[in-house]
């Protein structure tokens, strides 16, 4: 008896293999996106909101390997890296983030925006020379900031 039914859903199993093809959209293990970047412009903004060098250090390796990948694929981006909080802000600070300046300023020079919230800083009475030279700052905040880039199209990415 216990066979027969072995057998049973053996051929139910096989029947539905060969009557069921799989799923199209998931057939694929590789979807590649070059082709759309090819035509649009990758647009991503990250955010630093903690005092958490992993996160900062997290943070740096996902845009540098953005724009490695997009230098390599000959794809426009705008990419901004933006600071708020009293720990976000020090990533941007030159007295706090000695260990991270090589490659925020490399990042820099090749078109990623850093960006201070300015809220932050009047509200820890932050100087504008205290940050890296290259840092721009959001006035009146971050928030705001983030709210305009969005409604630009850009792609709030959270790396934490």
């Amino acid at each position: 008896m216990k066979i027969k039914i072995l057998f049973a859903c053996a051929i139910l199993i096989l029947f539905a293999l060969i009557n069921f093809p799989a799923n199209l959209y998931a057939k694929g293990r590789i979807i590649n996106v070059y082709k759309y970047f090819s035509h649009h412009t990758l647009k991503e903004i990250y955010v630093i909101a903690r005092a958490n060098p992993k996160q900062w250090a997290l943070t740096l390796s996902d845009v540098s390997n953005a724009v490695i990948l997009s230098n390599s694929h000959f794809i426009n981006f705008k990419i901004d890296v933006v600071a708020y909080s009293p720990g976000g802000i020090r990533f941007l600070m030159k007295k706090y983030d000695k260990k991270n300046y090589p490659t925020i300023q490399s990042l820099s020079t090749y078109g990623v925006k850093f960006i201070a919230c300015h809220l932050t800083m009047k509200t820890l009475h932050i100087k504008p020379k205290q940050l890296f030279n290259f840092v721009k700052i959001a006035y009146p905040g971050a928030v705001f900031y983030i709210a305009k880039k969005e409604m630009q199209g850009f792609e709030y990415i959270k790396t934490y």
